[in-house]
């Protein structure tokens, strides 16, 4: 192995044990998956290129660069598979977190127009008991009596009423009356005096 592959595998070896330290210490899963992943496809190119340096070696060189291939061909498409699976997952994360954020929002927003909704209503009225057949019943027969003597006890004060005026027209009447007979007798002038008789009509 040349100088750079050999630097090169040291990197992806140390960059696994550090994936895996922080994995560990409790790591964001998905960033350590998606690193180590990373990882995983250095180490697979880094195992391809010494292969292939191997290879140049033997004598059959085709086939043995053949299976160095498909070796990193099956890496590569696993990591290919767990790398679909962690953007599905992120996919879906988001879908839900934004599914929140907008049931959040409209439950805000219901609960604003409730309270503007019971601002704006008038004190709830508290409706009577229920009664029985019966109670109602006498509660109509009392209400009817009840109005009955109402209607009396007005028709009373007309008639009351209707009397004094008609006495007061009358008295009016009469006074007027009086009235101009005052006035009339005051206009006649005064009768004439009669004659007082002579001597000789005394004789």
């Amino acid at each position: 192995m040349n100088p750079a592959s050999l630097r090169r595998a040291c990197f992806v070896a140390c960059l696994a044990a550090s994936l895996r330290a922080l994995a560990a210490d409790g790591a964001a899963p998905e960033q350590a998956s998606r690193a180590r992943l990373a990882a995983e496809r250095d180490a697979a190119q880094v195992r391809y290129e010494q292969a292939v340096r191997e290879c140049e070696h033997r004598f059959a060189v085709t086939s043995c660069v053949d299976k160095a291939k498909a070796e990193r061909r099956a890496t590569l498409d696993r990591v290919a598979r767990e790398q679909a699976a962690l953007d599905d997952a992120q996919r879906r994360r988001r879908a839900d977190e934004r599914r929140q954020r907008i049931a959040h929002k409209q439950a805000q927003l219901a609960a604003a127009r409730e309270a503007q909704s019971a601002a704006s209503m008038p004190p709830a009225q508290v409706r009577p008991p229920r009664q029985s057949p019966a109670a109602r019943s006498g509660k109509h027969f009392e209400t009817r009596s009840t109005a009955e003597s109402v209607a009396q006890e007005a028709e009373a004060a007309a008639r009351a009423a209707q009397a004094r005026e008609r006495r007061e027209r009358a008295r009016a009447h009469a006074q007027a009356v009086r009235q101009r007979n005052a006035e009339r007798a005051a206009q006649r002038p005064p009768a004439a005096a009669l004659p007082v008789p002579g001597a000789s009509a005394v004789r």
